[in-house]
This record gives structure tokens, C-alpha cells and sequence, in this order.
């Protein structure tokens, strides 16, 4: 007697639901890792446009009071502080602001900030560097230069939704 092999058709039906479903998810996965990638990771050249905006001093664990800064594509800023229990305005300032090149032996542009509405002498007094060492979308990482000696470096974040 001799023994046949018979192979089984295959019978079942591929499932094209499932392939459309799961082709969606991975591009819908995609979509977000770029959109989180290009918000946070990515970094942009530092001008007026990529700077414009409203950005907050990103507060810790049970802060009160929260820093803002506004700069817009036209060369104004302006600064105030948001109370965050009662949620008002505080320490307005309005400031002229240019974006200059960077100094010698450094990498980082500057932008220079000149306060308006006030007598020359204090507009000399409260002239201030901000060095900008990364921007995205979402984030700059900047170094508050208030006089030679005292400087705070920080991270400035804007919403996103």
C-alpha cells in the first residue's frame, strides 16, 4: 500500500478589514510621533517669526506666580506675571525688542530687550539680553542676562492647544 500526501487548500478568507484597520492605525501612530517630534524636538532657526508668540516660564509645584513673555513678528514684547490663584495680571512692562546676531566666541543670538514709556534713564537701566540657545515650536531654552553677573537660565514653553 502506498501512502499519499494530499496538501489542504487553504480555505480561509484574509481577513481585509483587519488590514485596512491595522494600515490606518500605523498611519495615525505615524502622524502623531511626527506632530510631537516637530513641536518639541526639531529645532528652528532663531528669527522674529519663530519667537512670536505667548511664552510662560513653565511653573513648578505649587508655584503662585507664573512669567510671560509676548513677542511679536513686529519687534514688540511685553511682559507681565499671572497671579495663579486669583488668575490676574500682574507687573505688566511693554518692550522694544532686536534680534542680534551672536557675539564673538559664542553660538546663540541674543535678543535685546528695551523697555518703553519710560525716561532714557531707565530705559538704559532696564535694557536686558535674553540668549536664545534653542527654539521649537513648543519650547525655548533661553538665559535671562540682566546685568554682567546676574543671569538665570531657563525654559520658556508655549501651549499647545
Amino acid at each position: 500500500m502506498k501512502t499519499v500526501k494530499v496538501k489542504q487548500k487553504k480555505t480561509e478568507k484574509r481577513d481585509v478589514a483587519g488590514i485596512i484597520i491595522g494600515i490606518l492605525f500605523f498611519m495615525m501612530l505615524a502622524a502623531v510621533i511626527y506632530y510631537v517630534a516637530d513641536m518639541l524636538v526639531i529645532a528652528r532657526e532663531v528669527n522674529m517669526q519663530n519667537i512670536s508668540g505667548d511664552w510662560h516660564q513653565t511653573k513648578e509645584v505649587g508655584e503662585n506666580r507664573t512669567e510671560h513673555w509676548v513677542f511679536t513678528p513686529d519687534g514688540l514684547a511685553s511682559y507681565y506675571v499671572i497671579n495663579n490663584k486669583t488668575k490676574t495680571r500682574e507687573d505688566e512692562k511693554n518692550y522694544t525688542y532686536t534680534l542680534e546676531p551672536p557675539e564673538e566666541g559664542k553660538t546663540h543670538p541674543i535678543i535685546r530687550v528695551v523697555p518703553t514709556g519710560v525716561r532714557k534713564s531707565e530705559q538704559e537701566a532696564g535694557t536686558m539680553d535674553i540668549r536664545v540657545s534653542r527654539v521649537t515650536k513648543a519650547e525655548m531654552t533661553v538665559e535671562f542676562i540682566y546685568n554682567r553677573f546676574n543671569t538665570k537660565t531657563t525654559r520658556l514653553t508655549k501651549d499647545l492647544f
